[in-house]
């Protein structure tokens, strides 16, 4: 294990400093909305809506991915993480490539910086990916969490990618007219087969942990992953039969099957969180772990909004509300973990010796400022949701309020994690000896 790791992870500067980044730039996201609510009901191919919109996907859920895969491969399939050292060049890669695609949406869609800024990511997602699956293929995963891990950062990678062929079609008709035009595509490999199969595997194990409700069948996450896979091919092959006139009949009902695929990979999703917590031990969950469950509630929110039409507000509300808030919540308790084992695990790697009586994870944390993170990126992902199904610049504008309150409150809360941890400014738990975070759930 390389000196400073954690968990036979990466360094944990690594995941702790693109995790501080992803909190950073929700609130740079929030406020740039704030600035201009009208975003959220002009076009919603605008180039600041585009750019709003890539912010939030790449700039926080995709940083938090990221960051996330420095540590968590090595937790999940119990081994150690292949070139630990890799993210010092994929993560740096990925911040400034993120930046030059948003500049690049919000100068109307400027080809040069989303050319530069699109190659730059998909080259980060592509050392993410290989990275992971040479840690895979270490100690090839058995359980369906693991293996849902390795899917999803995989459909990530090919979201960026089919991302950037569209961009390319978008830019070039010879590329329109050689592999069409199809923004389903892009968007169902991201919100469907990266963002609710990661949640869905990542969720497994860390609600798992935290909740205390190990074991238990794990049918529900599986069939939640040919779900995801029959949806995604479906769009697949739909862009492929657009290009056939011959063929064209077939995109309707190829359209409803991946439809079809989605809504059961969302209801399984509800059902395996469901299971999780009826056997838990751990009654009272913390406030990071409830907003993680609370996510799940937008994912009917948007199944009824996709029902009556509005298929824009639809994919705000899972957008926002079912990957922000889980990814928020997940990202608050990761954070936590990684800083109490860099330095608390270190110090008695230095010593020889357990650390003298090191705080609880909870005590890391300002307790008041959690409610203020649920209230706001809740209130502003329904507000937002609400305001594109009904055109409504008032709920736009009270929508990115809520935003911005909510990822302040997140971002100072990482940070008071953070400088805690450091400062060693938490109240320590009485008696002697290190207790490990895992110890830690335990002890409720």
């Amino acid at each position: 294990m390389i000196p400073g790791s954690a968990a036979g992870g990466a360094p944990p500067a690594l995941p702790i400093g693109s995790l501080l980044t992803a909190a950073a730039v929700l609130l740079a996201g929030a406020v740039a909305l704030l600035l201009e609510p009208a975003a959220l009901v002009g076009h919603l191919a605008s180039p600041r809506l585009l750019a709003l919109t890539h912010t939030f996907t790449l700039g926080f859920v995709t940083l938090v991915y990221l960051g996330t895969l420095q540590q968590l491969p090595a937790v999940m399939l119990v081994t150690e993480l292949a070139w630990p050292r890799l993210g010092f060049v994929s993560l740096p890669l990925a911040a400034v490539g993120i930046a030059a695609m948003v500049w690049g949406f919000a100068d109307g869609v400027a080809a040069g910086p989303l050319a530069a800024g699109g190659a730059a990511v998909c080259l980060a997602l592509g050392l993410g990916t290989a990275q992971l699956l040479a840690t895979a293929a270490s100690r090839p995963p058995r359980e369906p969490a693991a293996r849902g891990l390795v899917t999803a950062v995989v459909y990530l990678f090919l979201t960026v990618l089919a991302g950037l062929l569209l961009a390319s079609a978008r830019a070039y008709p010879a590329v329109a007219t050689t592999i069409g035009y199809s923004p389903s595509l892009h968007q169902t490999f991201g919100l469907l087969g990266a963002f609710l199969l990661g949640i869905a595997a990542a969720g497994h194990k860390l609600l798992s942990m935290f909740a205390l409700s190990k074991g238990g069948p794990v049918w529900r996450l599986r069939w939640l992953t040919y779900a995801a896979h029959l949806a995604l091919l479906c769009t697949l092959a739909t862009a492929f039969v657009g290009l056939s006139p011959r063929l064209g009949y077939l995109a309707g009902t190829l359209r409803q099957v991946a439809t079809a695929g989605l809504v059961a990979a969302a209801a399984l999703q509800l059902w395996e969180v469901k299971s999780l917590l009826d056997r838990r031990l751990r009654r009272r969950l913390e406030a990071p772990v409830q907003r993680f469950v609370g996510a799940h509630l937008f994912l009917p929110l948007a199944g009824l909004l996709l029902l009556l039409g509005h298929q824009a507000a639809a994919a705000t509300a899972f957008l926002l509300g079912f990957v922000g808030l889980a990814v928020s919540g997940m990202l608050v308790k990761i954070l936590s973990f990684l800083t109490w084992t860099s330095v608390y695990a270190r110090r008695s790697a230095a010593t020889g010796a357990a650390a003298a009586r090191p705080p609880l994870l909870r005590d890391l944390m300002l307790p008041h400022l959690e409610p203020v993170t649920t209230a706001g990126l809740a209130s502003g992902a329904l507000l937002a949701s609400l305001a594109m199904a009904f055109a409504s610049p008032l709920l736009a504008t009270l929508g990115a309020a809520g935003l911005v309150v909510g990822a302040a409150s997140q971002l100072a809360q990482v940070l008071v994690i953070v400088y805690r941890t450091l400062s060693g400014s938490s109240r320590p738990v009485p008696g002697a000896g290190a207790v490990t975070p895992v110890a830690q759930e335990s002890r409720g």
